[in-house]
């Protein structure tokens, strides 16, 4: 998720475990900081190579697993409750250790855990497996969320601090709720896709339904048949029939070459496996099926591509990231749009969105 989402839940998390013993705004200030830390992998990542697909390899690794937190959380809760009594009043001395120790561990751990239930992946086992872990239930940014806790945050601070847990829990449970709405609203998705290709005559050995960006109906569905990848879109708001669009597969002995390549293998791991080949005169891609704005299969967000010389061979495949749409008025009014589009007569199936 976006860093603001990260510190707001890191807030609420910090506001929720420690508010009452430390005090409503110093549990959400830490509470912040550590729960925007663990994307400081990002800095590290770009410091330490040029090679994007090192960086991704390096973003949401060691300090986005389950194991981090425990290891950290207890020495930075210790080293801030020293450093607090050193300055602290009398009554501030006998202020125990441990609810530093809950606040640090626990909002590290709502960054990975809130990461999971995107479907970029999160390496929540590292350092003992690089798998990567997501769950398609929210867009990695997601105003509706954040202002559920944010709006958590603006209460505490304005109410009295015996208040501070019960609204921070109410917020964490609502803003909960939503994630597992997303979860369903995939879900039924996924059912939606599978009926609608049944009606159609299509086969398809796979389906998936992911997310798009800024709101949760909207989803982006992949059919896979053992020739073709089908790319379409629903809202579940309005669901209606989906406009499919077919890309045939390219499955020469280029495509396994690029998958096999060390760059090939990176980016097939970043993915999850979900990728399409396809061959446009020499020139070999490789594509994430997972992201992307139109029915266009060859239009992922993210791809790899290499040219084919005359000899057969692959030329050392390069990472290519797409430019992402612009923030601008005209490409949210699009999204709510396609989000909530009142009638099936409205509803485009594709995201015309300015770069």
């Amino acid at each position: 998720m976006d860093p603001l989402t990260q510190a707001a839940l890191g807030a609420v998390v910090g506001q929720a475990c420690a508010g009452k013993q430390l005090g409503t705004g110093r549990a959400a200030l830490w509470g912040a900081v550590a729960g925007a830390f663990p994307d400081i992998d990002s800095l590290f990542a770009h410091a330490a190579s040029d090679d994007p697909l090192v960086r991704l390899q390096t973003h949401r690794g060691l300090t986005h697993s389950l194991f981090f937190a425990p290891v950290l959380g207890p020495l930075w809760g210790w080293t801030l409750w020293r450093w607090k009594r050193s300055r602290a009043t009398r009554a501030e001395l006998e202020l125990p250790y441990w609810p530093w120790l809950i606040l640090i561990t626990c909002a590290l751990w709502s960054h990975p855990l809130l990461d999971y239930c995107t479907h970029y992946g999160t390496q929540l086992l590292s350092p003992f497996t690089d798998q990567r872990f997501a769950l398609p239930a929210i867009s990695i940014i997601d105003p509706r969320y954040t202002l559920t806790l944010l709006f958590g945050l603006i209460l505490t601070s304005v109410m009295h601090r015996k208040h501070t847990r019960l609204i921070s829990s109410a917020a964490l449970l609502v803003s909960t709720a939503y994630i597992l709405l997303g979860l369903k609203t995939n879900l039924e998705a996924e059912a939606w896709a599978r009926k609608d290709l049944e009606s159609k005559g299509i086969a398809a050995s796979e389906i998936h339904a992911f997310p798009t960006i800024f709101q949760l109906p909207h989803r982006r569905l992949l059919a896979r048949t053992l020739e073709a990848d089908y790319v379409g879109f629903v809202t579940m708001s309005e669901p209606c029939e989906i406009d499919w669009q077919p890309q045939i597969r390219y499955d020469g002995p280029e495509a396994g070459d690029i998958r096999n390549s060390p760059e090939g293998q990176i980016f097939e791991w970043f993915t999850n496996g979900m990728t399409t080949a396809y061959r446009e005169g020499n020139l070999l891609i490789l594509t994430d099926l997972r992201y992307g704005f139109t029915t266009d299969a060859r239009q992922g967000n993210w791809t790899l591509t290499s040219l084919i010389t005359e000899a057969g061979q692959l030329t050392e495949p390069e990472y290519v990231r797409r430019p992402r749409p612009k923030p601008s008025r005209k490409n949210i009014i699009a999204l709510w749009e396609e989000a909530y589009p009142g009638s099936c007569s409205r509803f485009t199936g594709t995201l015309k969105l300015d770069h």
